[in-house]
């Protein structure tokens, strides 16, 4: 089945970024790119601030990059440029990706794009701010909510294949009770069937952003995988900004 990355072309992607895409997805045949003005979608003030005016030159941009690498791109155009036309759209794509994000941008971001564009969007999301996008270790963020494993779930399903052999670390907030312990046992037992080289970190949970920053700075070029909990961290601009300062990048499903 052909697997489709949904996009924002007007963040600009360079040849380096869509090289980086390239190689990121290669393992993944057949796939298709299909990209979107986020200036359709995310309110006017924002937009007009951090996004280009010339939509043709960003379109004719893509396009010549796209057959320069060989990668099948089309452009989402609805008749209805609301989010919610957007968020029907997501419903048959398997990634939005959220790259390159700037550091100067996301000091922007208001919390409406987290809020209304982000969050209702219904396939998972990748978001990063480095090119090319990259990762060599992945931290999985465990918190005893169920949205923790279909975010793993669906990384798997995109790139269990060529992420088997990395380094990976589950960050394990506590347990409070004993349904969350044997949901704990479980989910630790599928981790260590789906990757080879696992280790575990506690967290108290008390405060996770914070927590996360730093546990991250250890990590080679992180990927954290996160499920519902990482909302409340990309409503800090703060924090994903300390996340994206040390190469680390976010990926998020809430099932």
């Amino acid at each position: 089945m052909t697997k489709e990355i949904f996009f924002p072309a007007d963040l600009e992607p360079s040849h380096e970024s869509m090289t980086g895409y390239a190689k990121l997805f290669s393992h993944l045949n057949p796939k298709t790119f299909s990209a979107f003005f986020m200036r359709d979608f995310v309110e006017q003030a924002f937009t007009q601030i951090t996004l280009p005016a010339d939509r043709t030159w960003v379109v004719k941009k893509l396009e010549d990059e796209a057959r320069l690498l060989k990668l099948d791109v089309d452009f989402f155009t609805p008749g209805s440029y609301s989010i919610k036309s957007l968020i029907h759209r997501s419903r048959f794509a398997d990634l939005v990706l959220i790259n390159p994000l700037p550091l100067d941008v996301i000091d922007q971001l208001p919390e409406s794009f987290i809020t209304n564009f982000i969050e209702p969007l219904a396939c998972p999301v990748l978001l990063s701010s480095k090119v090319p996008l990259s990762y060599d270790e992945v931290l999985i963020v465990f918190d005893a909510d169920a949205s923790s494993l279909t975010a793993l779930k669906t990384f798997i399903h995109l790139f269990g294949g060529v992420a088997s052999d990395k380094t990976v670390t589950v960050l394990m907030v506590n347990a409070s009770d004993k349904p969350e312990v044997f949901l704990e046992h479980y989910f630790i037992r599928f981790v260590k069937n789906s990757f080879s080289n696992v280790g575990i970190v506690p967290m108290n949970g008390i405060n996770m952003n914070k927590e996360l920053v730093k546990l991250a700075s250890h990590a080679k070029n992180p990927l954290l995988i996160m499920g519902k909990s990482a909302i409340a961290l990309l409503r800090s601009n703060q924090t994903t900004k300390a996340l994206f300062s040390q190469e680390a990048s976010i990926f998020y499903s809430h099932g």
